[in-house]
This record gives C-alpha cells, structure tokens and sequence, in this order.
C-alpha cells in the first residue's frame, strides 16, 4: 500500500475533518427538545382550552425499540399523527384487580367512578414513589400500562416522571403485534404541573396531596392537547431496501440515488466478504434530514444505527451517503450472519474497516496514530470494554481505533481468524475471563496484539516509535497504580 506524507497542517485539518463530521455532530441534548423556545418543524403539541388560551408543551415521543424502531402511533412510519382531545389525569396508570384502579376517579360531570377514557389522551407519571408503584412496579411495567390505556381507546398517552428531569424513553414489546398503535408521548414534571393548573387543580397541591396520602386522585380534565407528528414518510424500494424519508426535506431523486448507493455497498461487502458466503434479506431503511429529527424518532445518538429490525441514518450529500450506507449495512450483514452480540468496539471495527475500504483506506488508521502522538489513545484492553457511540473521548477514539485494529486483524491474520474471535467476544465477561478469546484464536495476549498493531502502524506510516513507548510505558504505569 502507498504510504501517504502530510505535512503537520495538512495531518491538522484532515483528522479535524473527520472528528468534527463523525464525531461531534452527534445530535442535541435531550434538554434541547424541551425547552419551551425549541420549534420542531416535524412536530408540535399545544394545551389549550376552548375559551381560545393555549400554551406550548415542549416534549419528546415514547419510541419502541424494535419492530422496527419508531415513535408509538406513526405505524412504522405509515401515518402521521393528529390529536385534539381533553386530558384525563390517572396517577400512576396501574390497573390491578382487587388492587388498585387508576381509570376510578372525578369524571367530567362531577359524578365519581370509573373514566371512560375513549377519544381521549391520560397522563400519569410512571415512577411516583407511592406504595402502589413499589408494589406493582414490576408486575405492572410502563408497557403494560401504555397497552391499557390503548386497550380503553384511550387517543394518546402523555407520560411524566418525577424523578428524571427530561425523560428519553424506549419500551421494549416482545412481539410487533403488542404494540399498542397510538401515540406516547413525555413531558416534563413542570409541564405535567402546568396542565394541572390550566384545569384550576393546582398541580404542586395534587402531588403534594399525592405524597401524603400515597394513592393518586384521578380526574377528567376541563383542559385538551392537540398532537402533531409527522410520521408519514414517504418510500422509495429497490431490490435489497426499503427506503423511508419525507421528501419535504429530503428531494425524490436525492434518495433514489441514496437507494442506489445503498445497493452499491451491499456489492462492495458482498465483494470483500466473498468468502464467508453472507446472506441477505430486505433492509428496511429509516433516512432523516439531520442530527435533531433523527434523534427524536429513534432516540438515537449519531450519524447511523444498524439493528436486525433495520438501519436509521442521517441524510448526508455525496461519498459520505455511500460511505454510511457500507457502515451500517456492515453491521446488518454481519450481526444477522455471525453474532449480534459481539462487543461494541468489535462491533464498530468490523463496519469502520469496510467503510475505510469502500472511501479512505487510510483514515481509521492516520486518526489513530494522531491519538497515539498525544497521549491521548487508551489501552486496548480498555477500549475493548468501551459502549462506542456516547458522547465523549471514548467514542472518538474509539471509532477509529476499533476501525484500524480491526482492519490490522484481518490484513495479518485473515477474515476467518476474525470472525472466530468476533463471536467469541459475544461471550459473557465470566467466560472470557476464564478463557481469552485472544489466546483461543491468536495464541497471543491482548497486550502482545496491541504492540503489533501499533508497530505495524509504525512501519507502515513511518511514525517514529518513540510514541508507542510512550504509550506502553502509560499502560504499565497505569497497571501498578
């Protein structure tokens, strides 16, 4: 392989280049969507009353994990989400037979009983530290309390906690059909306090009535939300994918050639892990026009995520859509053919050697040895352990670390050797404690692997190896701390 030269600037603006699209711009803070200033072009929700008042409730959707991953109520990304209805405020949500009821409560006229929610939107906070909730917090979990709800009809479910300032929530449903289909959305407390008073309750008075008594009071609201999420996306389905996007932000003929590069990368994988003989079903494909909307619809932090249910990326112009498209295609085609749960930083390894090949075969390995010249790369039996893709030094690191000794593997030892280790480290932490997945495969320690790969780095871009001493010298210092 030709050895590039930079000089010092050039080094300088490429590794800024990369760190800046790959790894800062990962998405807002959760904060961010709900703050009463922030205007979401895609999404809106209002509390009203009919007198002609209304007041803007910042918030975020509830998302399923799976099946595929996408805001409760949009269908998969098949509708688009328009709520007007009056508010039922129902405590906890649990209903327990024998137990406890929080449909039973004041309704509309006055009268108490039990609430017929139906057309309506309930709000409860799922995490109030009352008897109740230590009682059945584990029988009766939030999913189980969204699918009540859904089970009365209820239009839509506002939910809040006491505990967590901005809640990002994710349910889990063990199969697509439990999925209740209508929209699930958080708020904050001070904003769960705010439709109380718009209702003449006095929110601090009903939590605080709430605490002392430890049973939550229920009541049929006077006050109304109107919802609005733009969950309608729009298609565009080639032989191997199913793209989603909103052609309002994103142009037709853009995704069609996006379609198209997606296509192109499953060649390129198909090319360069020929001989593992890889199979393939049709990806369902989520892309999203930034950082901001891409977050709220999947909760999701960065550029791209790959699961077995599908691949949620951001739209980006030219290479860099073909390079993401053979990343996260990456981690489709192997989690679904080898193992989907092999540690992160093989994980990201495996999808950043094939998107270096597929654009800049260099790039993983020049960034990792600019860390390495400022002290600033970890040991290797720490990145191992590293969740890559939160914010922080970790994830830049470890992105293009994971990348070039991933990519130093395979050149050295082949593609076979690489898949044995990768479904190895899917092992539980005992297990390979008792036995080394490196040692089984290498016959080497982790330690004797990560001095190869940096002197192979060493040789192949003439770094003078006074930075690899240093940087064994930290882990052995570190080591007798």
């Amino acid at each position: 392989m030709k050895i590039h030269k930079f000089n010092h600037l050039a080094c300088f603006l490429f590794f800024m280049f990369f760190i800046l699209n790959e790894i800062w711009a990962q998405g807002p803070r959760v904060s961010y969507y709900y703050q009463p200033a922030t205007e979401l072009s895609f999404a809106s929700c209002y509390l009203y009353l009919q007198g002609g008042s209304r007041q803007k409730i910042p918030f975020m959707p509830v998302v399923s994990r799976n099946f595929p991953r996408a805001p409760l109520g949009t269908g998969n990304y098949n509708k688009d989400i328009e709520v007007d209805a009056p508010i039922v405020f129902i405590g906890n949500g649990i209903v327990k037979e024998n137990v406890w009821n929080s449909y039973i409560g004041r309704k509309s006229d006055y009268t108490h009983g039990e609430i017929d929610v139906s057309g309506k939107v309930v709000m409860f906070c799922y995490n109030f530290p009352d008897a109740i909730e230590a009682k059945l917090k584990d029988t009766i979990p939030l999913e189980k309390r969204i699918s009540e709800a859904a089970s009365r009809k209820a239009s839509a479910v506002i939910l809040f906690s006491c505990k967590t300032k901005y809640p990002f929530l994710l349910v889990n449903y063990e199969k697509a059909s439990e999925i209740p289909n209508i929209p699930v959305i958080t708020i904050t407390k001070d904003s769960a306090i705010n439709i109380l008073d718009s209702a003449g309750l006095g929110g601090e008075r009903v939590f605080g009535e709430w605490k002392k008594s430890g049973k939550p009071k229920s009541v049929e609201l006077i006050s109304r939300i109107k919802l609005k999420i733009k969950g309608n996306f729009d298609k565009v389905e080639t032989d191997n994918f199913l793209v989603r996007f909103r052609k309002e932000v994103i142009p037709l003929e853009k995704m069609e050639k996006v379609a198209q590069f997606n296509e192109k990368s499953l060649d390129f994988l198909f090319r360069i892990f020929k001989e593992e003989k890889l199979t393939w079903k049709k990806q369902f494909t989520v892309y999203f026009r930034d950082f901001d909307s891409k977050l709220f619809y999947t909760h999701h932090w960065g550029v791209g995520l790959a699961s077995l249910d599908g691949a949620y990326m951001v739209y980006l112009e030219g290479l860099l859509n073909y390079g993401l498209a053979v990343h996260e295609n990456t981690h489709t085609l192997i989690n679904s053919n080898w193992s989907d749960d092999s540690t992160s930083f093989l994980n990201e390894g495996i999808a950043k050697y094939a998107e270096a090949l597929a654009t800049d075969k260099d790039k993983n390995h020049l960034m990792t040895i600019e860390f390495l010249k400022n002290g600033q790369l970890f040991p290797l039996e720490e990145m191992i352990t590293f969740y890559i893709g939160l914010p922080g030094l970790e994830t830049e690191v470890g992105y293009p670390a994971s990348g070039s000794f991933v990519g130093f593997l395979i050149e050295t030892y082949g593609l076979k050797s690489f898949k044995k280790v990768f479904i190895l480290e899917a092992r539980s932490k005992e297990e390979k404690e008792k036995e080394s997945s490196w040692e089984k495969i290498y016959g080497k320690t982790l330690f004797e692997l990560e001095k190869e790969w940096l002197y192979w780095l060493a040789k192949r871009y003439k770094v003078d190896e006074k930075y690899i001493q240093a940087h064994i010298k930290r882990i052995k210092e570190k080591r007798i701390k």
